[in-house]
C-alpha cells in the first residue's frame, strides 16, 4: 500500500493542468482526490470537509496561497499543506512556515517528486516527526503461483530482464530480483534502498556486496518512492538467491508511472514439454518460485504454433525441453518446434548421459542445458532468454578518430520550450555513450538537436546565464550522495538553482551517484546507459 486507503487530499491551483496532473498521481496510488481552480471554493472545501492534506498553490487570482493559509488556520491550524510554487521567493518561504505548512515542491515537478513530497507531509503529520510511512506489506510479496496464463493479471509477476515488479492496484508495487547464484557463497551483505528515496526504472534499486568487495547492482523495475524495504535481508541476504519472488522481496514501492512503465515490461512464459510427471511437477514448481508462468506439455506431436506470441502479445516464449522423457524422438519435436514458432527461444535440458546431444544442436535452439536445476544454472538460462536487445556499442574502428565529448544538448520540445542539458563531465558521443543516446532519442523523435562541444562551463554564473536564454536548464553531474553508483538524483533546490534569482525554477540539477571504478558517467552496459538516457530525454521533454 501506499498509505492511501482511500485518504482524501484537496488539490488548490488555478492551472487546470497542474489539477488534473495530481488527480492522475494520486488517484492511481489509491487516493481520493478532490481539486478546485477557485481559491475561495478550495477554502470552502478545506474549511467544510476533513483531508489528509492540501496541496496549495501560492500564486492565484483573487486569494493567493497565503490568504488561503491564514483563513485556514484560524479554523484548522493541524491540517497538513504542501505548497506548491513556480519561485519559492524569500517572503512566500517566510510566511508559509510561520502558517505552519509542511513543505513546498517547486514547479514543474515529475510524478515522483510530487509523490515524494506528500509521503513525506503525511507521514510527519502522522508520527510528528519526519519521514514517509513505510505502508503496509502487500500481498504482492507470496510466492509466486501457477495459474492458469493470462495477459498482465493484477497478480502477475512482471519482468525487466532480471528485475520483477508485481502491481497493486493502489499503485504499489513489491520489487526484487531473480539472481544468477554463481557468487552465490562470496555474498556479504545487501544494500537495501531508504524510506523515501526515489528510484527509477533500469537504474539501481539496491547492490549485493561481494566478498571480494565488488558490488552486484539490481535495477529498478518500476520508478516510484520507496515505502518499505525488506529488514530481513539485513541479517540473511541468501533469500535474494534463495527464494527471490517471495521471501527475498527488496522494496515496497510507490508507483508514480506504472501504465506507461509497465509496457516495458513482460511475463516469463515457460513451455514445459515433458513426458514425466515427476520432473514436470518438481520443475514446474521451481520455475514458479521463479517468477514464471508455467504450461506443461507431455506430447511430442503438440500444434507448438499454438504456442507462439501473437503479433500483438508483448510476452516472449521459452520452450523448455526435457530430452531424457522424449529419448530418440526428441531431436525430431524441437525442429517441429523450431519450424512453427521461429520467435520461441528452445532450450533443451538433457542429464549428463544424454545420448542425442549432438542431434539437438542440429536444431535451431537457444541452450542446450545439462541439469541445470541442480546448480542454478537455470536463472541464468532464463535471464538471458528473456533479456531485452539493447542496440550494443559496436567495436571501435581502427584508424578512427573517436568523437569529441560533449558538453551539452539543446533542443526544443513539443511544447515549444527551449531546454538547454549542460552536463559535467562531458558525455561521450560515441555509439552506445550517453550523449549519443540522449541525441538519438530527440532525433528519433523529430526534434530538433544541437551538441555543444566539451567546454560547458557548469558553474552558477553560466548556469544563470543559459537560463536567460531559455525556457529550462537542466545541469547534469556525478556527484557523491551517498547512494549506489549510477543512481539518479533529481533536485530543483540545488545549488544551481539557487543562485539564479527569478530564474531559480528554470534549474533542475540531476545527478548521478558517482561510481569509484569510473571518472565520468558510469557506464555499466548498454542497458543502464539507455536506461540514464530515457529518463534524461523524458525530463527534457516533460516542460
Amino acid at each position: 500500500m501506499c498509505d492511501a486507503q482511500k485518504t482524501k487530499l484537496l488539490v488548490v491551483d488555478d492551472e487546470p493542468i497542474i489539477c488534473l496532473a495530481c488527480r492522475r498521481v494520486f488517484s492511481r496510488q489509491g487516493f481520493e482526490v478532490e481539486d478546485k481552480t477557485d481559491a475561495r471554493e478550495g477554502l470552502r472545501l478545506a474549511l467544510e470537509q476533513e483531508y489528509a492534506g492540501i496541496l496549495l498553490d501560492i500564486k492565484m487570482p483573487g486569494m493567493d496561497g497565503i490568504q488561503f493559509l491564514e483563513e485556514l488556520r484560524k479554523v484548522k491550524p493541524d491540517v497538513p499543506v504542501l505548497i506548491m510554487t513556480g519561485y519559492p521567493s524569500i517572503p512566500n518561504a517566510a510566511a508559509v512556515v510561520r502558517l505552519g505548512a509542511a513543505d513546498y515542491v517547486t514547479k514543474p515537478f515529475t510524478p515522483e517528486d510530487i509523490t515524494q513530497s506528500v509521503l513525506r507531509m503525511l507521514g510527519a503529520h502522522k508520527s510528528n516527526g519526519d519521514g514517509i510511512p513505510s505502508g503496509s506489506l502487500p500481498a504482492t510479496v507470496e510466492p509466486a503461483k501457477n495459474p492458469e496464463p493470462s495477459r498482465f493479471e493484477q497478480s502477475e509477476l512482471l519482468f525487466l530482464d532480471e528485475a520483477w515488479v508485481r502491481p497493486e492496484e493502489d499503485g504499489s508495487a513489491a520489487v526484487g530480483a531473480v539472481l544468477a547464484r554463481q557468487r552465490y557463497t562470496m555474498v556479504e551483505a545487501v544494500r537495501l534502498p531508504r524510506i523515501g528515496e526515489v528510484v527509477y526504472q533500469g537504474l539501481p534499486l539496491a547492490g549485493v556486496e561481494m566478498a571480494d568487495n565488488s558490488l552486484l547492482l539490481i535495477p529498478a523495475a518500476v520508478s516510484g518512492v520507496v515505502v518499505g524495504v525488506n529488514e530481513a535481508l539485513n541479517g540473511d541476504p541468501s533469500a535474494i538467491f534463495d527464494d527471490p519472488c517471495g521471501e527475498g522481496w527488496i522494496t515496497c514501492v510507490c508507483t508514480t508511472r506504472m501504465d506507461e512503465e509497465l509496457a516495458r515490461c513482460r511475463p516469463r512464459r515457460v513451455i514445459l514439454a515433458t513426458k514425466d510427471e515427476t520432473f514436470a511437477k518438481r520443475r514446474g514448481e521451481q520455475l514458479a518460485s521463479l517468477g514464471c508462468r508455467v504450461e506443461t506439455v507431455a506430447d511430442g506431436e503438440a500444434d507448438w504454433s499454438s504456442f507462439a506470441p501473437k503479433a500483438d502479445d508483448p510476452r516472449r516464449t521459452v520452450l523448455l525441453f526435457d530430452a531424457d522423457s522424449f529419448g530418440e524422438d526428441g531431436p525430431q519435436s524441437v525442429g517441429r518446434a523450431c519450424l512453427a514458432s521461429p520467435s520461441m527461444r528452445i532450450v533443451v535440458v538433457a542429464s549428463s548421459t544424454s545420448e542425442w546431444e549432438a542431434a539437438y544442436r542440429e536444431q535451431r535452439i537457444f541452450y542446450y542445458a545439462v541439469e541445470p536445476f541442480d546448480d542454478g544454472e537455470i536463472v541464468e538460462i532464463l535471464n538471458s532468454a528473456f533479456q531485452r536487445q539493447i542496440e550494443p556499442a559496436p567495436p571501435p574502428q581502427r584508424h578512427a578518430a573517436a568523437p569529441e565529448p560533449i558538453g551539452g544538448v539543446r533542443t526544443t520540445n513539443r511544447n515549444g520550450r527551449k531546454v538547454h542539458l549542460l552536463a559535467s563531465p562531458a558525455m561521450s558521443c560515441e555509439r552506445g555513450g550517453l550523449g549519443w543516446r540522449i541525441m538519438r532519442k530527440l532525433t528519433d523523435r523529430s526534434l530538433p538537436v544541437t551538441a555543444t562541444k566539451n567546454t560547458a562551463d557548469v558553474s552558477p554564473t553560466n548556469v544563470v546565464k543559459v537560463a536567460g536564454g531559455c525556457d529550462r536548464v537542466m545541469v547534469l553531474t556525478v556527484e557523491d550522495a551517498d547512494r549506489l553508483p549510477g543512481a539518479l538524483i533529481r533536485d530543483t533546490k540545488a545549488e544551481f538553482g539557487s543562485t539564479a534569482g527569478e530564474k531559480t525554477s528554470r534549474v533542475t540539477t540531476l545527478q548521478v551517484q558517482s561510481d569509484p571504478r569510473s571518472a565520468g558517467f558510469p557506464a555499466r552496459d548498454g542497458r543502464y546507459t539507455e536506461a540514464l538516457a530515457e529518463h534524461i530525454v523524458r525530463e527534457m521533454l516533460s516542460y
